[in-house]
């Protein structure tokens, strides 16, 4: 079966060094309409879809201004902190900017969460850059300053979680490409991978690998000698196990995120799972068994794919909605059973809806949690970046604009520790209503126009009579 996150089998295999995370069950993307992970909490069954807009919030309360921040201070007053147990989950784009622009009042919405110390984070299915570049980028988009600390040390890529994954693994030798190949591996090499090669690699060391007219001049222009002497050429007779000690042996692929050249990155992919044990140029010979689970494809060592996320389309300025990752996922599955005769492609995916992506960022806010409340239950975060006893958060509110990311996610999330997540979706991104699709096919708790208005869904969920303008006027 597909799986999109982190089996049992998986995580056993891929420990984090960093974060406690615990072990969450697989989700597939090839579940039929309306199917979900088969763990789910007893909330989320009962769940069902509220739709939600700023009008109807200002009719039903008729709060604003000096009201406003009346009603809010005694109903915290009167139930104790209630910002005290509930955090943030927020998607980037198509929640908090479209393009380059941010949307009319994040900036002053965020500024308010973050003065009342509220947990959040940002938690986005994209990546391809380090995520100290994205805070600057997050930072500058939305007109805050670096000097608030609005932003920093809350930012989750969709490759994130790999920072995690064991030394044993970071050790072996991984293809990995994206959007910029070669900035991908820097960043894979910052995050403790010691042998990550890249397309350009291979053209540059075997000139006839690839026999198109390839970008050696642009994308890849940039390239590194292959590690340990090994060659992209060293392999003559492919069905032969006979294998010259110097060649090129894949462990792991990891689509980084976006790929630019599908042509070349698909042909490589495809020759390393067709391969025996993952030696470049070698053609296994259980290929094709029909006595062998999948008839024998992917069944002799092959190295082991990974996507960091699963997004077919996502938001930005254009009008129309542009793919992403998980389209190249498609053309890459559509190669695979034309060139298999329909066997099923074997791949894990990070990103949103994985539900290690849902651990991490769980921890990853209890960790927030924890440091806030070092001076009282918690205890602060240790230097490994794990929570120690850290107090549980009651209710995590997930803000996205993607239904079969954000809210398929968040639904479908059960923490061990109890902790209630909640979807929340906005109408500034991927998802919009149409005349034949009134409901996205994951539902969320609610549907509201933007990240402002999903902030108000939330707080008067918890009892606060919350209004747009008294969040946006710093909720005083």
């Amino acid at each position: 079966m597909s799986r999109a996150g982190l089996c049992a089998r998986q995580l056993a295999r891929l420990p984090s060094k960093k974060l406690h995370v615990t072990i969450a069950p697989c989700t597939s993307p090839s579940l039929p309409l309306g199917a979900t992970n088969k763990r789910h909490c007893h909330h989320v069954q009962q769940r069902r879809s509220i739709h939600s807009t700023a009008h109807r919030a200002e009719r039903n309360t008729s709060i604003s201004g000096q009201n406003a921040s009346t009603t809010a201070t005694q109903t915290t007053q009167g139930q104790g902190n209630v910002f005290s147990d509930i955090a943030f989950a927020f998607d980037i784009d198509g929640v908090l900017y479209r393009g380059g622009q941010g949307i009319p009042g994040v900036r002053e919405m965020l500024r308010s969460i973050h003065a009342k110390d509220i947990c959040y984070v940002f938690l986005t299915n994209g990546g391809g850059t380090h995520e100290d570049t994205k805070v600057a980028s997050l930072t500058k988009r939305l007109g805050l300053s670096m000097d608030e600390d609005v932003v920093q040390d809350r930012v989750i890529l969709s490759h994130t979680p790999m920072r995690g994954w064991a030394d044993r693994v970071k050790k072996q030798t991984v293809l990995i490409t994206g959007s910029h190949p070669e900035r991908a591996r820097e960043i894979a090499n910052e995050y403790g991978f010691s042998r990550a090669i890249t397309p350009a690699d291979l053209v540059h060391d075997n000139s006839v690998l690839y026999p198109f007219d390839n970008l050696k001049d642009s994308l890849h222009s940039t390239f590194r000698a292959l590690p340990d002497g090994k060659s992209a050429s060293a392999v003559t007779e492919p069905r032969s196990t006979d294998i010259p000690p110097h060649a090129l042996k894949i462990d792991q692929i990891l689509v980084w995120n976006d790929p630019r050249d599908w042509s070349l990155d698909i042909q490589v992919i495809h020759d390393l799972l067709i391969s025996h044990k993952g030696y470049l140029g070698t053609v296994s010979s259980l290929n094709g068994t029909s006595s062998l689970p999948n008839n024998g494809w992917q069944q002799d060592g092959q190295p082991e794919l990974w996507l960091s996320n699963l997004d077919l389309v996502w938001k930005t300025e254009y009008p129309v909605n542009r793919f992403g990752t998980g389209a190249f996922l498609e053309a890459l599955k559509g190669v695979w059973s034309a060139s298999t005769d329909g066997a099923e492609l074997r791949y894990n995916a990070l990103g949103k809806p994985s539900q290690f992506t849902y651990d991490y960022a769980h921890t990853r806010l209890l960790q927030h949690h924890s440091r806030m409340n070092s001076g009282s239950t918690a205890t602060k975060s240790s230097s490994d970046g794990s929570t120690g006893k850290a107090t549980k958060l009651r209710r995590v509110y997930m803000i996205g604009d993607n239904p079969e990311s954000d809210i398929r996610g968040a639904n479908e999330f059960c923490p061990e520790d109890g902790t209630e997540w909640v979807s929340i979706l906005v109408k500034t991104g991927v998802w919009q209503e149409t005349a034949a699709k009134k409901e996205p096919r994951y539902r969320p708790a609610a549907i509201v126009d933007d990240a402002v208005d999903a902030i108000v869904w939330a707080l008067r969920n918890e009892g606060v009579d919350a209004s747009r303008d008294w969040l946006l006027e710093g909720g005083k």
